[in-house]
């Protein structure tokens, strides 16, 4: 029997698996080309490759409006331009990761072709690295432009706002980048998470950097590059004597300056929140109508006062609300004051009718019932407490006594949000403390259940403590000192004005991280900058080495930590 087919092309099996990228036979014109004036470019290599994203992946120096053709013809790419170049200048083609041999996906990383339209080929070179200026990390895939002041319509600090850039590169997983082939000139350094893909910086959410003064690439000649022997052609784009960490750039995102009214909802029976971009103390909130004197309102502000609370009492059903702002914000909003009931299936009539009375909400700070030594107990609440009705029927009990009628409260705060026990608590005792109903009165109207509370203070033994001296430079008005876990939340915070010892105490076991604010605007947390108004965003330096705390131990760090 004779069988007819078709025979399968098929990768040949066996032998070491292929881990080397395409290399580069020739080019057409030749890299580092002068008087370049045709509109296509060929790169031949030893295998067949393929072109990953290549309008992502592969950037060209100075920008092109239009993006070039790349076409790939056996084991040769060709690049078209679209558009004239310009005269007399040096371009530089980098291609990143986009070049990958055929079959194993192999990436010729960083592939550069330079050349000029005229006599003269740039050879100045400029490095750097990005990070991101809150938690230092490094920032990965940034647009990098260079700009010449050199536009006779715009003015240099508005060149990122409306003009493409002169140069542009990106930056890599380190937050390194480098530019080649650059002109004899001053340059803005800036750089963008370019979130439109236009080469502006149109949106407010956009996160930038620059550097604050003008910068000077340096001159390195050709055969200063790191060139991969193994590749003809092959010019990377980092050369080698080249200090990378020259031009560091801090990147962050701009708070918008334009007040706005974020959030406005419903909490609660009676209960209203407006949430704003910034402090509200100027901004107009009134109701539409007046209203009668039975009904009284109780605004509350957040401790940034960017967040205002109404609380209104007796309950109503809606309120009409004007909020203005200059001419920003002009909102008129018809609020209901009820919360919607979830309606439960099968629910029978009768238990519809029944009257469910509304408690005081009433939390502790005893984390998994436990309080650390020199720890004050705190009540907080979700209505503002207008009275404390004191009652002999509160108990104090302890490991070895019971004690009646012996609590009281102090308000902690300007509107009875929170109130502390006064009472102190020892290390290895356990206690209770049971409070009856009705001993607190909320704005609403609203007062506690009957109230239990267990919890015991640990003994000294469990806990570690951190000891440091911190040096603050000169003409920082104040230092923001962090203390932070593995998962970087702050734990403790302090704020000192001057050079002191700083102590965080009864830590439990584990690693724990350092971290100090240069608040230079004393307002007790991290700032970004402004591009436009030239204002850095603040420095942040975290200590060398993470500290293990551990049980019954002192950290007692000798040296200062000179910031």
């Amino acid at each position: 029997m004779i069988i007819n087919g078709c025979a399968n092309a098929v990768s040949p099996t066996g032998g070491p698996k292929d881990e080397i990228p395409p290399v580069v036979l020739g080019t057409s014109p030749d890299n580092f080309s002068k008087n370049f004036s045709d509109k296509t470019i060929n790169v031949t290599f030893d295998e067949f490759v393929t072109l990953d994203n290549a309008n992502k992946n592969i950037l060209i120096s100075p920008p092109q409006k239009k993006s070039p053709t790349y076409r790939l013809n056996g084991k040769t790419l060709q690049i078209r331009f679209e558009e004239d170049l310009k005269p007399e200048t040096t371009y530089s083609i980098n291609f990143g990761n986009a070049i990958k041999d055929l079959h194993e996906g192999n990436i010729l990383k960083d592939y550069v072709f330079v050349f000029s339209t005229g006599e003269n080929l740039d050879t100045l070179s400029l490095a750097g690295k990005a990070v991101s200026a809150q938690t230092l990390k490094p920032a990965e895939d940034f647009f990098v432009f260079l700009y010449s002041d050199d536009n006779d319509t715009v003015k240099l600090d508005s060149l990122p706002y409306c003009i493409v850039p002169n140069y542009m590169t990106k930056t890599n997983k380190k937050g390194e980048f480098a530019f080649s082939g650059l002109a004899g000139k001053e340059y803005l350094l800036f750089a963008i998470k370019d979130v439109n893909s236009n080469m502006l910086f149109d949106l407010p959410n956009e996160e930038i950097g620059y550097y604050p003064e003008m910068v000077k690439p340096q001159y390195i000649p050709v055969n200063q590059f790191v060139i991969d022997t193994a590749i003809k052609d092959s010019v990377v784009m980092k050369p080698a004597p080249f200090d990378t960490t020259k031009y560091n750039l801090n990147t962050f995102v701009e708070e918008d300056s334009i007040q706005k009214l974020l959030k406005k909802e419903t909490l609660d029976d009676g209960v209203l929140r407006f949430t704003f971009r910034y402090p509200a103390d100027n901004v107009s909130i009134e109701p539409k109508d007046e209203l009668p004197d039975s009904i009284k309102i109780m605004k509350v502000f957040s401790a940034k006062k960017d967040t205002v609370s109404w609380f209104v009492t007796p309950e109503i059903d809606s309120l009409w609300i004007c909020i203005n702002y200059d001419t920003i914000i002009k909102d008129t909003t018809h609020y209901s004051l009820k919360m919607r009931k979830a309606v439960k299936p099968n629910k029978r009539k009768k238990d519809e009718e029944e009257v469910v009375v509304k408690r005081l909400n009433i939390k502790n700070n005893a984390s998994g019932n436990k309080l650390k030594p020199e720890q004050q107990l705190i009540l907080s609440f979700n209505d503002p407490i207008v009275d404390v009705a004191m009652r002999d029927t509160m108990w104090f009990i302890t490991t070895k006594d019971t004690i009646y009628n012996d609590l009281h409260f102090t308000k902690i705060d300007e509107y009875g949000f929170q109130y502390k026990v006064e009472k102190s608590f020892k290390p290895e005792e356990k206690y209770q403390i049971i409070i009856p109903d009705s001993v607190f009165f909320g704005f609403r109207g609203l007062t506690n259940d009957t109230l239990k509370l267990g919890f015991s203070v640990p003994e000294l033994a469990q806990y570690g403590n951190i000891y440091l001296t911190v040096e603050v430079p000169e003409n920082v008005p104040q230092i923001i000192v962090d203390l932070l876990d593995t998962k970087d939340k702050i734990i403790d915070k302090q704020i000192i004005t001057e050079t002191q010892e700083v102590a965080f105490e009864y830590l439990e076991a584990g690693k724990y991280k350092l971290r100090a604010t240069y608040d230079m605007d004393a307002n007790g947390e991290w700032s970004p900058g402004s591009f436009r108004r030239k204002i850095q965003p603040e420095k942040i330096v975290f200590y060398k080495t993470e500290l293990d705390v551990k049980a019954n131990w002192d950290i007692d760090l000798d040296e200062p930590w000179e910031l």
